[in-house]
Parts: C-alpha cells; sequence; structure tokens
C-alpha cells in the first residue's frame, strides 16, 4: 500500500497509529469552567493557566488555549477607571472670563489660578486643589481632601 501512495512504510505505519482522538478532554473543560465561573468570568489564559499549574494537570499552554476556545471561555479587559469631572453641558450660568486669555502678568498677585486634580490613593480618591500666582508661578495655597466639593476651595482660599 505505501508504494502505491509513494510514502515510506514508516512513514505509512506512523500515519496509521496516529493519535485520531483530537478533541479537548473533558477532565480539562470542566476544570476550566469551574474556575472561569469562581472568578466570576474574569479570568482569562494567564490565570487559568496558573491554575492548572498549581492543580498539577498534565496539560500545556496549547491544550489549555484550545480547550478555552472550544469552551468560548474569555476573561473580562480591566476597564481603567476615570472620575468624573466638570460637566460642561449644564444649565447653569458661566462665569465671565476675566483674563481674557492673557495669562502673562505684569506683576505678583494680579492673576491666581486654581485646579483640582485627582488623586488615587489606597483609601479611594482623593482631591488636590492648588492655586498658583501666575507672575511668580509660586502656590499661594493648596487643600487636599477626599471630597471634591466647594468647601475644599473655600478651604484652599
Amino acid at each position: 500500500m505505501a508504494r502505491v501512495l509513494g510514502v515510506s512504510r514508516s512513514g505509512y505505519y506512523k500515519y496509521l497509529n496516529r493519535h485520531k482522538d483530537r478533541s479537548v478532554a473533558p477532565e480539562l473543560t470542566n476544570f476550566l469552567q469551574e474556575k472561569w465561573l469562581k472568578s466570576r468570568k474574569n479570568y482569562g489564559f494567564k490565570r487559568l493557566f496558573q491554575e492548572v499549574k498549581k492543580s498539577n494537570l498534565p496539560y500545556g499552554a496549547r491544550k489549555v488555549r484550545k480547550a478555552m476556545k472550544h469552551c468560548k471561555i474569555s476573561g473580562k479587559q480591566r476597564k481603567q477607571f476615570r472620575p468624573l469631572t466638570t460637566n460642561s453641558k449644564h444649565g447653569g450660568r458661566i462665569a465671565p472670563d476675566l483674563v481674557q486669555r492673557k495669562f502673562h502678568p505684569n506683576e505678583q498677585n494680579r492673576i491666581w489660578v486654581s485646579d483640582v486634580t485627582f488623586i488615587r490613593t489606597s483609601f479611594g480618591w482623593s482631591y488636590l486643589c492648588v492655586i498658583l500666582d501666575l507672575y511668580s508661578r509660586k502656590t499661594v495655597g493648596w487643600s487636599l481632601s477626599d471630597r471634591n466639593d466647594s468647601q475644599l476651595v473655600c478651604d484652599t482660599i
């Protein structure tokens, strides 16, 4: 038969005795689904593969990826949290531009500007309000709070 097909005998027998079962191991799929659901569908390949290694299961990265694809398992992408800032589309009164976009004063303490910055800490968000003198670029005052409200600005002044 090998001669008719134009292949070597060893190649023909290797073909006949090849591993035919290309299905995904049910033990692995059950394990992955269990861990994935336990993580509230958060875990992706890296973490699930770590779990497989921790459990000493005899599966490599390729098998784990195939099993995940077969079971339609994928991790959630982390979204960067961005705090809410000023709502420019409000119906309230807009303060007039007293500086008229001319940010180069001729003397000290003529123009002060302020800004509120969000700072992520281990306790949550903190808000830093700073007032600068535009002429000297020195800090006139600053205040730190765990709330972004008008009291923060008043404390800074």
